[in-house]
């Protein structure tokens, strides 16, 4: 083995082990944020569950609002992902909202606390982070893109506006959802009562519903 590719392999382990260190403490953190809450969980904290010194920490993150960030983009993309994934090709506009529905209390009931993490707005961090809008408005696209078909096809009052109401539901739905799970509602009575809603306010004649 010549001196170059000693070079390249302790350098590529050295890269490895970094990077594994920096999954521990995101894993960590994932952990310490969702049970004890943002403002009780400390750097020191996070290095200490994660097993690796305290200097550690800082060698990865500028300070515990930066990891909280790329912990909170992280569970973002973990319910996009999911719901998108559980979310198929439907007839009608009450289809489609008893699914994504579903989906995101299936979400809540498999990762306790995190929805509420994926759910926030990271510019109360950061008020130059991006990542929150893009991921928000991607969760909103779906709920548009369902919204202006269903008024294409006369399903909706004409006077709804898709993309308003896209983005309405979304705050919706990040305010219902985590209240329902503490509450102690079912899925399906949460399911239940967020479509009829939705339903009766958007759709001119929904069925079964009355």
């Amino acid at each position: 083995m010549t001196e170059t590719t000693h070079v390249v392999v302790a350098t590529d382990r050295a890269s490895k082990g970094k990077e594994e260190k920096r999954q521990r403490l995101l894993d960590a953190a994932r952990h310490l944020f969702v049970t004890k809450g943002y403002h009780e969980t400390r750097p020191q904290d996070i290095a200490r569950a994660a097993d690796v010194a305290h200097g550690t920490f800082y060698s990865h993150f500028t300070d515990k609002r930066e990891i909280f960030l790329a912990f909170a983009s992280s569970a973002q993309e973990d319910l996009y992902s999911f719901v998108d994934s559980r979310t198929p090709q439907v007839d009608t506009f009450e289809e489609y909202i008893r699914y994504r529905l579903t989906a995101i209390q299936e979400f809540a009931e498999q990762n306790p606390g995190l929805l509420r993490s994926a759910l926030v707005d990271t510019k109360l961090f950061d008020p130059t982070d991006s990542t929150s809008r893009e991921v928000r408005d991607r969760f909103a696209a779906g709920f548009i893109v369902r919204l202006k078909a269903a008024y294409g096809t006369g399903e909706l009052y004409d006077d709804i506006d898709p993309e308003l109401i896209g983005h309405a539901m979304l705050g919706l739905i990040q305010s219902s959802a985590p209240f329902a799970y503490r509450k102690g509602q079912s899925r399906q009575e949460f399911v239940n009562h967020m479509s009829r809603f939705l339903t009766r306010a958007l759709v001119k004649s929904p069925k079964g519903l009355d």
